[in-house]
């Protein structure tokens, strides 16, 4: 369609502006116009939301979903309508979600998944959904499958996927390493941060506090990239989080590349005894 009915329009104009009754009442005389428009159903939906009101919401995306296959779809459009409908399915799950009904969310996003490979808002979602069921591992792995597909195709949804990571290792009070994190870290599918050493040390010690080792690594690792002044510090508090993840196998060979760095005296004993725990340790990875 190249330009939307009047009254959609008008409906807009009026969200827009934050007459939001108004515009519900101008997207009910769309649909009693026509109702076999999908977008005046997601017009809809979108200011009953903002209204709170997520189970109408649901129930409007879904009259919306009912129309789809009624529509004539040109060959070269395919591609555009899938990601419409995978869209919607996933606009759905989030309105369920706010409903608290995670378990009606999976079910939408798994149809969302079924017409194209899950996105970016996919995955937030099902994360959130996740989460709200306390399950966090779950949780992490599909946000830091988000971040990854992030990389590789938009990055728009970068900082969403950030903040959720943040509010769910701070609700799962502890540390926040799920599976696919490692997976991540150690493919190398994820940006170097940028910055001076001295910033991304910091901003990795604040991640670290944060639960988020795996994003720690990252930022001690583009600081070592950037050139410390104390090498060996860097490469100690880089073990340290080896050790956190009991991969001891790593933090042994980080602390041994940390005593090759010139530490200082003070440092070096420490460094030292941490190593020779990490060596013990190593069989039992």
């Amino acid at each position: 369609m190249s330009k939307l009915p009047d009254k959609i329009e008008e409906a807009e104009d009026l969200a827009l502006a934050g007459k939001l009754d108004e515009a519900v009442a101008k997207y009910d005389e769309a649909i009693a116009e026509d109702d076999k428009n999908p977008l005046a159903y997601v017009g809809k939906a979108s200011v009953i939301k903002a209204q709170g009101k997520f189970s109408e919401c649901a129930k409007e995306l879904e009259k919306a979903l009912s129309i789809l296959p009624e529509w004539n779809v040109a060959k070269e459009d395919e591609k555009r309508f899938a990601d419409f409908k995978s869209m919607l399915h996933v606009l759905k799950a989030e309105a369920l979600l706010y409903a608290d009904n995670p378990d009606a969310a999976f079910d939408e996003l798994d149809k969302a998944d079924s017409v194209r490979t899950a996105d970016a808002a996919s995955l937030v979602v099902r994360a959130n959904a996740h989460a709200q069921k306390k399950e966090w591992e779950k949780a992490g792995n599909c946000l830091y499958r988000a971040e990854e597909w992030c990389f590789f195709n938009d990055d728009s949804m970068l900082t969403q996927v950030w903040l959720t990571k943040v509010h769910c290792a701070q609700e799962a009070g502890g540390i926040f390493a799920p599976a696919y994190a490692a997976e991540v870290y150690k493919s190398g599918n994820w940006r170097m941060p940028k910055g001076t050493a001295d910033e991304l040390l910091e901003r990795a010690g604040n991640l670290r506090k944060e639960g988020l080792l795996y994003d720690a690594l990252r930022y001690y690792d583009a600081c070592l990239a950037a050139e410390p002044a104390d090498r060996a510090h860097v490469l100690f508090l880089k073990g340290i989080i080896f050790e956190q993840l009991k991969r001891f196998e790593d933090a042994y060979s980080t602390y041994a590349d940390a005593l090759a760095a010139n530490p200082t005296e003070a440092e070096e004993f420490t460094i030292r005894v941490r190593w020779a725990n990490a060596k013990a340790l190593r069989g039992d990875e």
